[in-house]
């Protein structure tokens, strides 16, 4: 099993990042990725994001708990290749007005695609954090 863990401080109020991120919905706003659609509200959501290049990502909320601000979801088919990625995000408040978000993976791979999966999944990670700070500043 592989791991990958990006953990970032941000300038946002706890309360608002774990409430973009734990909602599921909408991640092109805040990623690379360049649309998606959800289903379903809380565990047992599907969300399907499209890339850029048209390949499409299919995953499961598999919990989410708003009094911890944790969620993990799963990768259940996507073009990469890897098998059993489970993903755990966090958001601790540090103080009224900044948070910690901890956005990692587990996967199984080759060992040959491992390198260019860590590499993938960390720019993915801190691109996502780094928007989602972007993105809430720009609203208040």
């Amino acid at each position: 099993m592989n791991e990958v863990t990006v953990s970032k401080s941000i300038q946002v109020r706890a309360s608002e990042a774990w409430k973009v991120l734990s909602s599921f919905r909408n991640i092109e706003a805040i990623s690379p990725i360049e649309r998606s659609e959800t289903t379903g509200e809380g565990a047992g959501a599907k969300r399907t994001c499209y890339m850029p290049d048209g390949a499409a990502i299919y995953e499961t909320l598999n919990k989410v708990d708003n009094e911890t601000m944790e969620m993990q979801y799963m990768i259940n088919e996507g073009p990469f290749p890897i098998t059993g990625y489970v993903s755990d995000v966090k958001v601790k408040a540090l103080n009224e007005n900044s948070c910690q978000v901890t956005w990692g993976c587990q996967f199984n791979a080759d060992e040959a695609a491992v390198p260019a999966m860590v590499e993938l999944f960390e720019g993915f990670y801190n691109v996502i954090i780094d928007s989602l700070e972007k993105s809430i500043q720009n609203q208040n």
